[in-house]
């Protein structure tokens, strides 16, 4: 679906309007205000609309068809195109889905293209069509969407750093394969945040020392906020990271730990049981005449096969052993 807000000057509120009218409005080239065109689909329909309306080049569109880019900022002839992207939780704890966001910025037109409904420019579109001092130019604009964007890091990374702490908590006390499956899982998750904050990160450093035109000067400030948002998700990512090779190390290390238990217990138990074999063989052996004959020789084997491991025990629980 396509959908445009037209922006005039002043504090008037944006009004919405269709196809048509948002084509008239990009031929009249002294036309005053700014237009934001939103499409929540890549049907080849639609992009090829955006195409003939705006001009844009091939392969800005070729790249609004593919998805699955890194983010980036090109500069082309008269506009700027980005690709940012927006994590937000999936239906499970561990599961991590990426919203795509393509951005064509010019001093005139804000277009944005994503595959699906997404909250950044939802909430964003009833902000604007709610609140008339949100007109304040096509950058400031642009700011608006891009800073609800990064905002969905946080409540991700607050999900993380809960689940991080639920890990460390059962690695302790009963670590096991699932265990070690959710410490993988997180840190592939970690991998793939990484990959899209620092990118997202060097667009936004680019767009702070650009100074194009198309960003107005006040708007500056703003974007240099979102810039400081992403800097710390960066490094909060990293050091989540740091945090799941250690609980990885400590599962290791508790494992290992257990299985020397486990092995310190078999063998003291093996050698609680060498004597006893020694005994009962000695006693087996075949004689001329039977040392059973005599009582006192029978009880003397049943108190040497009792008393026996009970020293040994004994001995061992005085040592630290067991």
């Amino acid at each position: 679906m396509i959908r445009a807000l037209w922006f005039e000057t002043g504090d008037a509120p944006p009004k919405e309007t269709n196809e048509e009218e948002a084509r008239a409005i990009l031929a009249k080239e002294k036309e005053e205000g700014a237009l934001w065109v939103d499409l929540d689909s890549i049907k080849e329909e639609e992009l090829g609309w955006l195409e003939r309306t705006f001009g844009f080049h091939p392969l800005a569109i070729e790249d609004c068809r593919t998805q699955n880019q890194r983010p980036k900022l090109e500069e082309y002839p008269g506009y700027l195109f980005l690709v940012l992207h927006a994590p937000r939780a999936g239906t499970t704890a561990d599961e991590i889905i990426l919203d795509e966001l393509h951005v064509f910025l010019s001093h005139r037109y804000l277009v944005t293209v994503h595959d699906g409904p997404l909250a950044a420019t939802r909430e964003t579109w009833e902000r604007c069509r709610q609140n008339s001092h949100l007109n304040k130019g096509i950058s400031h604009l642009f700011y608006v969407v891009c800073d609800r964007l990064v905002d969905n890091f946080f409540p991700l990374l607050d999900t993380i750093d809960e689940e991080i702490d639920r890990l460390e908590d059962v690695i302790v006390s009963s670590p096991s394969r699932r265990v070690l499956d959710n410490i993988f899982g997180m840190k592939q998750n970690l991998v793939h945040l990484r990959k899209i904050a620092a990118p997202e990160r060097e667009v936004f450093n680019s767009l702070l020392y650009r100074r194009d035109p198309y960003l107005q000067a006040e708007t500056f400030i703003y974007l240099r906020d979102v810039h400081d948002h992403l800097v710390r998700v960066h490094e909060t990512i990293d050091s989540y990271r740091d945090l799941m090779s250690n609980a990885l190390d400590a599962y290791l290390s508790t494992v290992s730990n257990n299985l020397n238990e486990v092995m310190k217990r078999l063998t003291v138990i093996a050698t609680i049981f060498m004597p006893l074999s020694f005994l009962v063989g000695f006693w087996g052996q075949n004689f001329q005449q039977l040392p059973f004959d005599r009582p006192q020789f029978f009880v003397l084997s049943l108190v040497a096969i009792a008393t026996v491991p009970a020293i040994m025990l004994l001995w061992f629980r005085l040592r630290g052993w067991t």
